[in-house]
C-alpha cells in the first residue's frame, strides 16, 4: 500500500514536470473518462475503476507510458519546439 502512495506522489511530480497542460485543459472530459474508465471497450464501474487504478499504481512505468501515449505527458527528451509543434493543432 505504501508503494502505491509513493507512486501516486511520483506521478503527481511527473505531471508537474512533463504534463501537457494545454492538452489537459483542452480535453478535460477525455481525461476524466480515462481516469474513471468510461471510454473505450473496457468500461468499468466506479468500484472497479478504483481497484484498476490501485493495480496500475503498483507499476508506475506502465501508467506513465499510457499517459505519454495519449499525449497527456511529454516524453523526457521533448524540446520546446517539439512541444509547440504537438500543441499547434489544438
Amino acid at each position: 500500500m505504501i508503494k502505491r502512495i509513493l507512486n501516486l506522489v511520483r506521478l503527481i511530480r511527473v505531471l508537474r514536470e512533463r504534463g501537457n497542460w494545454k492538452l489537459i485543459q483542452h480535453s478535460r472530459r477525455h481525461l476524466k473518462d480515462f481516469i474513471f474508465c468510461r471510454s473505450g471497450l473496457s468500461r468499468k464501474s466506479p468500484v472497479h475503476a478504483f481497484f484498476y487504478w490501485c493495480h496500475l499504481l503498483k507499476g508506475l512505468d506502465a501508467l506513465i507510458w499510457r499517459l505519454e501515449t495519449f499525449g497527456f505527458l511529454f516524453t523526457p527528451d521533448a524540446h520546446q519546439k517539439t512541444k509547440d509543434n504537438l500543441n499547434s493543432y489544438l
